[in-house]
């Protein structure tokens, strides 16, 4: 009986496991078929994508950047390829494990000489990238040689997800020249892509920063392609797919022709020695080209093309410099005019009928001039001059009177006809800086904080260019348009746009910006005074003088700091009957406009004039 009961449970115990093998199977098998019914019919398309996807790439194309040319068609910035080292988010393996494998890998790869090709910090800050950068390359070894490629593609089967592309970075060919003018690239940053200007831009994109580069990258930008290419289940490219749409060709950006002259650069660019600081403006006073520009000390735009680690020690070096290199001082430089500001103060005596070439004042210049208590000196000791004596050898005591007589709004009237004061000149370069002229209103507001009040004895320091605020783009506009007497041209480096193909895109209309005229009778007594600056014997300015051209000019020497030595200015204009070029030199801290800065506008002057420097 008991064993009877026994086999019974037995019997019954071993049916319910059957039982429960069965039913087990049977749902395993009913999952597995509604799971393959799923795949294969409910997730068709969205499974049919991601197959897609991991057989297929899309590869943004990018575009090359346009060039710049000088005026005459020498290159002044071209495209060079450059080898980068990547991560590719999409190619990498998903599992960290084996992304930390590559990480090691990478790690432990040694050129030729035994070097580590890689640093932990900035691979470790590459794969952190990845994990939100998925679609686009990150760097993580640029400019790679042919040694450092050859040595990826030897591991490339260890490296999944890593890969060799060839990018395009800008090259500057002549170095330091003319390189605050053409600014340089950069990786976009954090900050730039919260602009709205940069909207369409995208974490790594390369941009413009300074100069033409920053102000004209949209045009050199271009637009980027795609292809669409086949990978093996390493990731590796096997094959582009153009028939199914798979490639759109990147359109190059467009190519600029420059206003700069290469040859009349590199002459304003010697004659400034680069330890100095200074700056110097050569401008077409008919259309407002600019002809050269150069902004001491320089800096090699190129740094910034180079690897992370060589770029961010070449960007230290410039940022850290007590001369202030990054500083265009061209355009952003904010000087007292000097006695170049004397010829402002005469043209509005002139026009206004309070001066004439014929009148001489009470006081002649025995060395100074007595204002109620105050006694302000001149330089030299002059005697009774008229005004084209007065500015031929720059007499303070001459312009101490006019200027108490013309009194500033008219001083200042004149001066804003020609391109001085507050308003920019709307030059096509960021950075420009605009200047100040001063009015008892004006200077009672700016120095409210001093407790500072407009007196009347201002005027004596006034009119004589100490205690305006001029650039000295506005002293080489100043001087032009004074010359042609036909209107201020707003001052330009773009001279034309062209498409990869040659063919004009844009080309740049000259534009009046400030009225810039005056009585012929004012024009001609200002055009003889000039012409003595530099041509009489006894001129401030003979130093600037070139054989066989008409030149006119100015000298000053801007006071800024009690005890140092002076800015030292020139300004000029060639030839005066048919103004085709006008210049303007400061050299900070540097002496006499005279000695110092003339002979460097002469040097400029002549190579524009193709003439040879006597030994």
């Amino acid at each position: 009986m008991y064993n009877d009961t026994s086999e019974n449970e037995a019997r019954i115990r071993k049916n319910w496991n059957v039982l429960i093998f069965l039913a087990g199977t049977v749902i395993l098998f009913s999952v597995i078929l509604f799971k393959l019914f799923s795949l294969q019919y409910i997730h068709y398309e969205e499974n049919f994508q991601r197959s897609e996807n991991n057989r297929l790439r899309r590869i943004e194309l990018i575009a090359d950047r346009g060039y710049i040319y000088d005026r005459n068609g020498n290159v002044l910035v071209r495209n060079r390829p450059s080898y980068q080292i990547a991560l590719q988010a999409l190619e990498m393996p998903r599992k960290k494990a084996a992304r930390d494998s590559i990480f090691k890998k990478l790690l432990n790869i040694r050129d030729a000489a035994g070097v580590r090709l890689f640093d932990s910090l900035s691979l470790d800050t590459a794969f952190q990238r990845i994990r939100w950068v998925r679609t686009r390359p990150v760097r993580i070894l640029e400019d790679a040689t042919m040694e450092q490629v050859a040595v990826i593609e030897e591991h490339s089967t260890e490296l999944p997800g890593v890969s060799v592309i060839i990018e395009s970075r800008r090259e500057y060919p002549y170095g330091t020249l003319a390189s605050h003018v053409l600014g340089y690239t950069s990786e976009i940053s954090e900050e730039q892509l919260k602009l709205p200007e940069y909207e369409s831009y995208s974490q790594g994109d390369r941009v413009g920063q300074k100069g033409l580069e920053q102000e004209y990258d949209k045009e050199f930008r271009g637009k980027n392609g795609l292809k669409l290419v086949e990978v093996n289940a390493s990731g590796r490219e096997v094959r582009t797919l153009p028939d199914v749409g798979g490639y759109i060709p990147p359109e190059p950006g467009l190519h600029m022709v420059s206003t700069i002259d290469l040859k009349l650069q590199k002459a304003a660019e010697a004659a400034i020695p680069d330890s100095a600081k200074g700056a110097l403006v050569a401008i077409d006073p008919r259309n407002g080209e600019i002809l050269a520009m150069v902004s001491s000390p320089r800096l090699d735009p190129n740094i910034f093309s180079l690897k992370r680690r060589e770029r961010n020690k070449g960007w230290a070096h410039v940022a850290l410099d007590s001369m202030r290199p990054l500083t265009n001082r061209a355009i952003s430089g904010v000087y007292p005019p000097a006695s170049i500001f004397k010829l402002v103060t005469s043209g509005a005596g002139l026009e206004s009928g309070i001066i004439s070439e014929t009148k001489y004042y009470p006081k002649a210049c025995t060395g100074g001039y007595q204002y109620g208590a105050r006694y302000q000196r001149c330089w030299g000791v002059h005697g009774n001059l008229n005004v084209v004596h007065a500015l031929r050898l720059s007499c303070d005591v001459y312009f101490y009177q006019a200027g108490l007589e013309i009194d500033m709004a008219r001083i200042n009237e004149f001066a804003r006809r020609f391109g001085y004061g507050e308003k920019l000149l709307g030059i096509d370069i960021p950075g420009e800086k605009a200047g100040w002229l001063p009015d008892s209103a004006s200077f009672n507001q700016r120095n409210k904080r001093l407790g500072w009040r407009w007196a009347r004895g201002l005027i004596l320091n006034l009119s004589i260019g100490q205690g305006q605020m001029v650039t000295p783009l506005q002293q080489a506009v100043f001087i032009g348009s004074l010359a042609t007497n036909k209107g201020v041209y707003r001052p330009h480096f773009m001279k034309e746009l062209q498409d990869s193909q040659g063919n004009v895109v844009r080309r740049y209309e000259p534009e009046i910006i400030r009225p810039g005229t005056m009585k012929p009778e004012t024009h001609r007594v200002l055009m003889n005074a000039m012409d003595s600056v530099v041509n009489h014997p006894g001129g401030t300015g003979k130093k600037g003088a070139v054989p066989g051209i008409r030149v006119g000019g100015k000298t000053g020497s801007g006071e800024w700091k009690k005890g140092q030595k002076t800015h030292a200015w020139f300004a000029a204009v060639a030839p005066l009957d048919d103004p085709q070029i006008a210049v303007a030199v400061i050299m900070e801290a540097a002496g006499g406009g005279g000695s110092v800065a003339a002979p460097i506008a002469h040097k400029v002057l002549m190579a524009f004039f193709g003439k040879e420097e006597e030994e």
